[in-house]
């Protein structure tokens, strides 16, 4: 059967390598760039819109944002779009097996990022089952992502609910930046076979596209007490039109996708009568699509519009429960600049329908549900002092079914003092909204067997939104074009955070005989107090050096409410790491040669059992001709093995070294 799905999953490249084969040449990526490291004045003038929902350079941004280049990617050897996110500072990521991470913006590292909000040009990843991120299908082929913008804090203004610790928004190269062929592939240790293709091009003047497809094979991570089981394999297609006619200033912008794929897990399954505790080990089946559409009109005097629709679906076969899940959203925004104002406004609508089913012991009532989201966005930017300062204010406003209306302000300030300071400061509120889980969940594990005594968890429609409210400050500084400075600081203070309240067993009969409930209920019963720096170094020494470092401290302080019984504020206190350390070099060598070096320090994760751990990524790349690219990489060089986060189905899994060959061929 896995051979089945594997040749299965391949077969979207298969069909892509027949069109790159069967097509005409054309110009080789427009949109590339010199083959070298951009030096640290190029970096700061880099375009980035997740802060203000429009084009600033970086260095003016009024927020900790970070931006991972396509050059970045290219020379980290990441594989896989999460991996790329252990370039930023202050966040952590933690690998719990071959398939699936913990993603965590200052602080909250959890399996599902359930506090930070992840896009796809603009299309929101977030599921509202479980309330978080399935990393395991966010993927594109690399080659087609034009940056990573990463903001660490609340963009809930802008962004909506569930951008609360930070917005991660992942864009991706227009078609007119990728006319002609490429293929890639490669393999290697752990990952194991890899290989996609791209065919861009345009039609007549005006209409530029692109296909692509991709697929992977990954070996599963080190256990110590079972067999390789978390392996994991997929297969994705998709395609992107960029169309700006020559007769008015608009764009309009149509992209999908499609995914095909299954990985590996282990469970832990609780019978209810007769009391049992079993293991499944079984590949989750995973597959779903999407299409957006986006519209962008430019009026005269310097003003713009957008708008944007897209449709989702998803479908996941887990080994305690299936979701099928469709989303439509539609967003609308327009941008007014009235003298030293200016305006950005905007109105959203999203229905999102799943079915779920499960197992008896775990119970998610009712098994469909259509969840509402309406809202609209305010803000003003005003430039002041000769463009020295910039004072920006504004909210959001939300309806959802589970919390009903939302408010989500900010103020920020950005001032000027001298060519190449920045100073920064803002105020932000956000919250996250309810799941499913937290609203109709409910759950029984077998604690004892021998007095049939169950732990039920509960959610009984009682949870309302967690909140912050945030502080910060920072400060960048460029001394001279090779160098600059980033540090950021903070001060979360949390409110209404989730609890697990431990309630009065009681008895409770069934047909083979009356079973012991301790029960569990989701409350909003822990408060806390989270505060940090970060730190960050960018340096371009010479033409064919850069280097960059990063340091990033961080300390979570959870309490219970008077009267509070809850049981997991240590395991959430305890998941992210206090300091973690990034220092990085991009070589050009002669002979067209690359050598790039990362190494990372993570604190230990006391809640997940995990010591503290440095490692080491190595690349080498050859550029063997202008259009053909060679490289070998080497991955968490320093260790045989090593555990990051957590464990899956209750066995811990460690992450392996491992090596890998690729092979780029663009014409």
């Amino acid at each position: 059967m896995r051979e089945i799905r594997v040749r299965h999953t391949v077969a979207i490249v298969v069909a892509l390598l027949a069109v790159v084969r069967s097509s005409p040449g054309v110009a080789e990526e427009t949109g590339s760039r010199p083959l070298k490291a951009l030096s640290v004045d190029e970096l700061m003038q880099v375009e980035v819109t997740s802060v203000g929902k429009k084009a600033q350079h970086l260095a003016e941004a009024a927020a900790a944002v970070y931006v991972i280049t396509q050059e970045d990617i290219r020379r980290s050897g990441a594989t896989t779009l999460v991996e790329a996110l252990r370039l930023v500072p202050g966040v952590h990521v933690g690998r719990m097996s071959a398939d699936d991470w913990a993603v965590g913006i200052r602080g909250f590292s959890s399996r599902l990022s359930r506090s930070m909000l992840v896009l796809i040009d603009g299309r929101s990843v977030y599921t509202p089952l479980f309330a978080g991120v399935y990393w395991q299908v966010q993927d594109t082929l690399l080659e087609d992502v034009d940056r990573i913008e990463v903001i660490r804090g609340p963009g809930g203004t802008l962004w909506g609910a569930n951008a609360v610790t930070g917005v991660v928004n992942i864009i991706t190269k227009s078609a007119a930046d990728t006319h002609g062929q490429l293929v890639v592939g490669g393999g290697g240790s752990e990952e194991r076979a890899f290989g996609g293709a791209r065919q861009g091009g345009v039609v007549g003047d005006d209409l530029h596209y692109r296909v692509y497809g991709k697929a992977f094979d990954r070996d599963g991570a080190f256990s110590r007490n079972t067999r390789d089981f978390d392996g994991w394999h997929m297969g994705q297609g998709g395609f992107r039109t960029d169309w700006t006619p020559p007769s008015g200033p608009d764009h309009v912008t149509l992209q999908g996708d499609y995914y095909d794929g299954a990985a590996g897990e282990r469970a832990v399954r609780t019978t209810i009568d007769p009391p049992s505790i079993g293991v499944s080990i079984r590949d989750v089946d995973l597959s779903g699509g999407n299409v957006l559409g986006r519209w962008e009109h430019a009026f005269a005097g310097g003003s713009g519009a957008a708008l944007q629709l897209y449709y989702d679906r998803t479908n996941r076969r887990d080994v305690n429960f299936l979701e099928d899940r469709d989303t439509f959203d539609l967003d609308f925004q327009h941008r007014v600049p009235l003298g030293v104002h200016e305006f950005i406004w905007g109105l959203g609508y999203r229905v999102s329908s799943g079915r779920a089913e499960t197992i008896p012991s775990l119970v998610l009532a009712p098994s469909r549900r259509t969840n509402h989201l309406v809202s609209g966005f305010l803000q003003d930017e005003v430039v002041l002092l000769d463009d020295r300062l910039h004072l920006i204010a504004g909210s959001k406003l939300e309806w959802n079914d589970y919390s009903g209306v939302e408010v989500q302000p900010n103020v920020r300030a950005l001032v000027i003092p001298a060519p190449g300071h920045v100073v920064w400061a803002a105020i932000s509120r956000a919250v996250r909204t309810p799941s499913r889980v937290e609203q109709d969940l409910e759950a029984d594990t077998l604690t004892d067997p021998s007095t049939r005594t169950f732990a039920r968890l509960i959610g009984d429609g009682r949870f309302k939104s967690e909140k912050v409210l945030a502080y910060e400050l920072g400060y960048r500084v460029q001394p001279q074009r090779d160098l600059s400075f980033d540090i950021a600081t903070f001060y979360n203070a949390y409110q209404d955070l989730l609890s697990a309240e431990l309630g009065t067993p009681f008895a409770e009969p069934a047909p083979s005989g009356t079973r012991t409930i301790i029960p569990v209920t989701l409350r909003n019963r822990l408060r806390g107090d989270v505060y940090g720096i970060e730190l960050a170094v960018e340096a371009t020494p010479t033409e064919w050096c850069r280097l960059s470092a990063s340091y990033a401290y961080l300390e979570v302080e959870l309490s219970p409410d008077p009267g509070s019984r809850d049981v997991i504020a240590h395991s959430e206190e305890g998941a992210s790491p206090h300091n973690q350390v990034v220092l990085r070099s991009l070589l050009d060598l002669p002979y067209h040669l690359e050598l790039d070096t990362t190494l990372r320090y993570v604190d230990n994760v006391p809640a997940q059992s995990v010591g503290d751990y440095v490692n080491a990524d190595l690349r080498l790349g050859w550029h063997a001709t202008p259009n053909l690219e060679i490289s070998l990489v080497g991955q968490n060089l320093l260790e045989g093995h090593h555990a990051e986060f957590g464990s899956q189905g209750g066995v811990p899994l460690e992450i392996q070294r491992g090596v890998y060959g690729k092979a780029v061929w663009r014409w």
